[in-house]
């Protein structure tokens, strides 16, 4: 998961196997219109489920 619009991190946030179940956290910089890009990079189809906790503003 990466901010939208950005270029795609050498790092990955979470490496699963397919067909495992796992939570995770992370703190995400967000791209353009406040979105972000997340990536598969096993290749087929993947069920990501997302929620915001909070934000951090320029103070």
């Amino acid at each position: 998961m990466y901010g939208y619009g950005t270029a795609r991190p050498e790092a990955s946030s979470l490496n699963t196997r397919p067909g495992d179940t796992v939570p995770n956290h992370v703190t995400t910089p967000v791209g353009d219109g406040g979105r972000v890009t997340i990536a598969n990079s096993w290749g087929g189809s993947t069920h990501v489920i997302t929620d915001l906790f909070g934000w951090f503003t320029q103070s």
